[in-house]
């Protein structure tokens, strides 16, 4: 039944969302108007196209990159002409009604919506499809024993690895990872974005990635939606600790650091997952008075970890709404949509991520490859 209603939502929001983006543009742009057939065709063609590529590919295990290039650069266009086109015809309004601008100025607001989306999609194109920046960031912790002063971590969050993120482009990531000499990687989670047997070449393209003290990895939600099951034992195989309701404990120059890990929310309910988040579980048994590292995919739970007396925690999952104007949205999603942020005794990290979901955009919110290293405040 939740089921049900759930798709029942979606449908409901999809539909007034296609109804508004073509009543809209016709009702302000005459040219439009004289059209009706290609305005509704072109969105029924990009819906069929956002349903039926995935599908094709889960059914019949048929590689269809070309069509998934082509149905997540329409699903970037056509989102974000949705915010550029509600702001138009919100400006439009003002002027017609209270500087009795003339009525072709609603169709100035769809062209210049049109445009500005188009340009905004080929502008993200270049930081979405280039490697990702590094971004360094300092922590101070206090309490922070001697020997983990200096401690480097290199986070990888959100790669997101499917058909449309090039090999090669996965082997240049991993070399510049292991060039950074880092003592710990964490890969926080939606590593992946397609099955085991249509994207595992990539991933284990991975398997040579080096530091002090290995890599540690916790599930994003996608990891869910892509095959869980086949995907743990590909992890595991490259030598990666997962860490699943679980910690580690790193001894480097002599001093304890705890690496404690939870799955994404999103394991709930899912058949061979396991539980949920669990934070009691995931830190059971570990050394009192070491400094804490938490992995988890969301930026949330932040109040109990904060309690459990964690010191950092890392996440991402939010891309920081990836591109413009969406970045904007998110900011009213989330409390620490990106960046560090303090809370109470604890720092908390969101990384925009290292790759993109969907569409190749990052039109303003551009990828990062983090190194977070450790010093005592």
């Amino acid at each position: 039944m939740r089921a049900l209603f759930g798709i029942a939502l979606l449908l409901t929001l999809v539909g007034g969302i296609f109804t508004y983006l073509a009543r809209r543009s016709m009702a302000l742009c005459p040219a439009l108007a004289r059209h009706p057939g290609g305005v509704w065709g072109f969105l029924a063609g990009f819906l069929a196209l956002m349903i039926l590529v995935p599908l094709v590919n889960r059914l019949t295990g048929h590689r269809l990159d070309a069509l998934y290039g082509l149905s997540y650069g329409l699903f970037g266009f056509v989102s974000t002409y949705l915010l550029y086109l509600a702001a138009a015809d919100f400006i439009q309004f003002l002027l017609r009604r209270f500087a009795h601008a003339p009525a072709q100025t609603g169709a100035w607001a769809v062209g210049l919506a049109l445009a500005a989306a188009l340009a905004s999609c080929l502008a993200g194109l270049v930081p979405a499809l280039r490697q990702p920046p590094l971004k360094r960031v300092e922590v101070p912790i206090h309490g922070l024993p001697e020997g983990l002063d200096g401690f480097r971590i290199v986070q990888v969050s959100d790669l997101h690895l499917g058909p449309l993120v090039p090999a090669r482009k996965v082997e240049r990531l991993a070399a510049r990872i292991n060039g950074l000499r880092p003592d710990l990687i964490a890969v926080t989670g939606d590593l992946v974005d397609g099955e085991a047997d249509g994207v595992r070449t990539k991933v284990e393209q991975l398997a040579s990635l080096r530091s002090t003290h290995g890599v540690c990895f916790v599930t994003g939600n996608h990891e869910y939606y892509s095959g869980i099951a086949k995907w743990l034992p590909v992890l595991h195989g490259m030598g990666w600790t997962v860490l699943d309701n679980a910690h580690e404990v790193v001894l480097h120059r002599g001093s304890p650091l705890v690496v404690a890990g939870m799955p994404d929310p999103a394991a709930r309910g899912r058949r061979g997952t396991g539980r949920g988040p669990d934070l009691a579980m995931a830190l059971a048994g570990a050394p009192e008075g070491a400094p804490i590292l938490l992995l988890f995919h969301p930026p949330t739970g932040y109040e109990a970890a904060e309690k459990a007396g964690v010191s950092l925690q890392l996440s991402g999952h939010t891309h920081s709404g990836q591109y413009f104007p969406w970045s904007l949205v998110v900011r009213s999603l989330y409390h620490f949509p990106r960046g560090l942020h303090r809370f109470g005794g604890m720092w908390i990290y969101t990384s925009v991520g290292t790759g993109f979901w969907g569409p190749p955009n990052r039109f303003l919110v551009p990828p990062e490859l983090t190194l977070l290293v450790l010093r005592r405040a």
